[in-house]
């Protein structure tokens, strides 16, 4: 080989499955079979416990809306309606507003995936 040219050419034994890190590998894994297994769940609930579903997403969303509600109760007593963020917030509230927003977050989630899954079974 000269030198500064670079072989190119592909070895078949580069590209094996059993060089990939296994650590990777399970990583990667794992979150596809979840996927899997959640889509496949999502998938085959029709009628009432699809509205179940549908409700149980909901009423996470609306808990989200009340704890963040919960959190900004100070800022409201002080007429300062128009804040946005946890800068503003004392202390205190963190928590609230921070649970708050994963709830209504994971709620308006779930609420659009059942929504696409129940045009796909139609």
């Amino acid at each position: 080989m000269l030198l500064g040219v670079m072989n190119t050419s592909p070895d078949k034994h580069d590209y094996s499955l059993r060089n990939f890190p296994a650590d990777i590998l399970a990583a990667l894994g794992l979150p596809i079979a979840a996927i899997a297994l959640l889509a496949s769940w999502v998938l085959s609930i029709h009628g009432v416990a699809w509205i179940w579903a549908a409700g149980a997403s909901f009423s996470v969303a609306v808990l989200g809306a009340v704890l963040i509600f919960i959190a900004k109760l100070p800022l409201y007593r002080q007429r300062r309606f128009l804040t946005f963020g946890i800068q503003a917030l004392p202390v205190t509230s963190h928590g609230y507003y921070r649970w708050g927003c994963r709830c209504s977050v994971f709620g308006i989630i779930a609420m659009v995936v059942l929504w696409m899954a129940s045009t796909l079974w139609r």
